[in-house]
């Protein structure tokens, strides 16, 4: 008993006197496994409820279809599906207080609500025509509506109300390419990624304009989160993160993560930021107050979406699969056994 109160005495004392380096606390946030999780993977929520992942599958040319896999939380295991095959999935949203997943299909140019309970598609509505290519789902949880990001030049975004499952409106004009959507404290304004001018726009909802933009600090700034007064963007083209003042738009830092930086999430528990970079394969974890990266991942042939559950701090990625096609006269390419997975991070 004696040996080891003092060895716990010597650990704090080291601690204190900053004797033991960071790294050794760090080296815990590593790959614990990772696990198919359908064909055409490519985004994925949390359901608060019960912990499980929902992941959105669209097949591929040779394996048409779609679907909204389940899997367990813990060993990863697809425990449940729902047939999407008519509007295959790509991006998602969750209202956990309804219990409504949102799906922007790309192919169809339309998004559909359903309903986890009943596991059926309850609407499905394009509110842009043939010309549509709906992208990222924003959901208003407290308030029951939902934004869509519609990319084109300019782009819009369609406004739906989750009571009625309807688009209500469109917020028109809001810049070329724009992709990704955050929501400030209050939300009353949306933060967007302006893609084609290495922007972010800040969008009132309420009137439907862009009030002010201002530069991401990244080339081709695809997808961000916010937290308080501060952004965090993924930078697809300069491979960075870049932490951006909410309100003013000064670069407070340029993180490098990595080729094709496209997937982020914020983990307010732990502090730490998650950057899933497409070409180098790996997920790069950040000390959001100190922005030093803590750990470099591979996760999967190319990771494209991350999300962190709140309440236990694990991280979820999801890795598509390489897009080689046959060349005739030549073999086929050998299945890709590190893409469409999902890897978790403990």
């Amino acid at each position: 008993m004696n040996i080891i109160h003092n060895k716990k005495h010597i650990i704090r004392l080291a601690l204190a006197f900053g004797l033991l380096g960071f790294g050794q606390f760090v080296a815990a946030q590593e790959v614990e496994k990772s696990a198919p999780a359908g064909t055409g993977i490519y985004e994925a929520v949390i359901n608060q409820a019960d912990g499980h992942i929902f992941v959105s599958s669209a097949g591929s040319r040779n394996n048409p279809g779609g679907a909204l896999y389940k899997i367990d939380p813990t060993t990863l295991a697809i425990v449940d599906s729902i047939p999407m095959k008519e509007n295959p999935p790509f991006g998602l949203g969750i209202n956990n207080k309804t219990q409504v997943v949102y799906t922007t299909n790309t192919r169809s140019n339309s998004v559909s609500a359903v309903d986890l309970k009943s596991k059926k598609v309850l609407a499905t509505f394009n509110a842009g025509g043939e010309k549509s290519h709906t992208r990222e789902v924003l959901v208003d949880e407290d308030n029951n509506m939902v934004y869509v990001t519609n990319v084109g030049d300019p782009s819009d975004i369609w406004v739906i109300d989750g009571k009625t499952n309807k688009v209500v409106r469109t917020i028109d004009n809001v810049g070329k390419t724009t992709t990704a959507l955050a929501f400030n404290k209050k939300k009353d304004k949306l933060f967007a990624t302006v893609m084609g001018t290495n922007e972010i726009a800040i969008i009132d909802i309420k009137s439907g304009q862009v009030e002010k933009s201002f530069a991401s600090g990244g080339e081709s700034p695809v997808n961000l989160v916010a937290d308080g007064e501060r952004l965090f963007v993924a930078n697809q083209k300069s491979g960075t993160v870049t932490v951006l003042n909410a309100k003013t738009g000064e670069l407070l830092k340029s993180i490098p993560t990595g080729a094709g930086a496209i997937g982020i999430t914020y983990d307010k528990k732990s502090n730490r930021i998650y950057s899933a970079n497409r070409q180098t394969g790996t997920t790069t974890v950040i000390d959001a107050k100190s922005y030093e990266v803590l750990a470099d991942l591979a996760t999967g042939s190319h990771p494209n979406h991350v999300r962190v559950n709140p309440k236990t701090g694990v991280a979820y990625v999801i890795n598509k699969t390489k897009g080689a096609r046959p060349v005739e006269g030549q073999p086929a390419p050998a299945p890709d056994t590190n893409g469409d997975t999902i890897s978790k991070i403990k």
